[in-house]
C-alpha cells in the first residue's frame, strides 16, 4: 500500500474513534438522562401515590361534609318543629300564667278574708265567753240568794243529805245535765242538782 492510502486510513480511523467516543460521551449523557428520568419517574409514582391519598383522604372529608350537611339539615328540622311546638305553647303559658296570677289574687283575698273571720270568730268567742262568765257568777249569786224550798229532809234554813243524814260543807251544787232548762245563744242552761260528799247521794 501507498502512504497516502495508509494515511487516509488512518485519518478515517481516527475520526471514526473520535466519533465513537462522541458516541460514548452522548451514550453516557442518555443514560445518565434515563436515570435522571428514571428518578423522576418515581418521584412522580411517589407524588401520584400522595395525590391519590390526599384524594381519598378529601373524598372521605367530603363524605362526612355530606354527612353533617344531612345531620345539620335533620337538625334544623327537629329546631323547627321544636319552635312550632313552642309557638303553640306560647298561648298555654300565658294563660295558665294569667290563671296563675288570678289564683294567687284570690289566694291572697281568700287568706285576708280567713283572718278576718278568724279575728271576729275570736271576737264572738271573747264575747261569748264573757257573756258565759257573767251568766255562771249571775246564777251563782241566784243559787245562793234563792231560798231553799222546805221538804221532810231539809228545815228552811240548811239541807240535809237524806240518805245520811250530812249538811253544810258536805254538800255541793252540780249542774243537772240530764235537765236542760234553756239556751243562751248556743249554750244550753242546766238545771242545779245536790250531791253529797259523803254519800255521793244526789237530790
Amino acid at each position: 500500500m501507498d502512504d497516502k492510502v495508509v494515511k487516509a486510513l488512518q485519518n478515517k480511523i481516527v475520526a471514526f474513534e473520535a466519533e465513537i467516543s462522541k458516541l460514548k460521551e452522548n451514550l453516557e449523557n442518555k443514560e445518565k438522562e434515563t436515570a435522571n428520568l428514571a428518578n423522576f419517574k418515581d418521584d412522580l409514582s411517589s407524588e401520584l401515590e400522595e395525590t391519590k391519598r390526599k384524594l381519598v383522604e378529601l373524598e372521605n372529608i367530603v363524605s362526612d361534609v355530606d354527612k353533617l350537611k344531612n345531620n345539620l339539615s335533620s337538625k334544623d328540622e327537629e329546631i323547627n318543629n321544636l319552635r312550632a311546638q313552642v309557638d303553640k305553647l306560647k298561648p298555654k303559658v300565658a294563660e295558665l300564667t294569667k290563671t296563675n296570677e288570678e289564683l294567687k289574687i284570690s289566694g291572697a283575698e281568700a287568706e285576708i278574708k280567713l283572718k278576718e273571720l278568724s279575728e271576729r270568730l275570736t271576737e264572738k268567742e271573747k264575747a261569748f265567753d264573757e257573756q258565759k262568765s257573767k251568766l255562771e257568777k249571775a246564777e251563782t249569786e241566784l243559787s245562793t240568794l234563792k231560798p231553799v224550798t222546805p221538804t221532810e229532809y231539809t228545815s228552811e234554813e240548811r239541807l240535809v243529805c237524806p240518805k245520811c243524814g250530812a249538811r253544810g260543807k258536805d254538800l255541793k251544787v252540780e249542774e243537772d245535765k240530764s235537765k236542760v232548762l234553756g239556751y243562751v245563744g248556743h249554750s244550753p242552761l242546766y238545771s242545779k242538782k245536790h250531791v253529797c260528799k259523803k254519800c255521793g247521794c244526789e237530790f
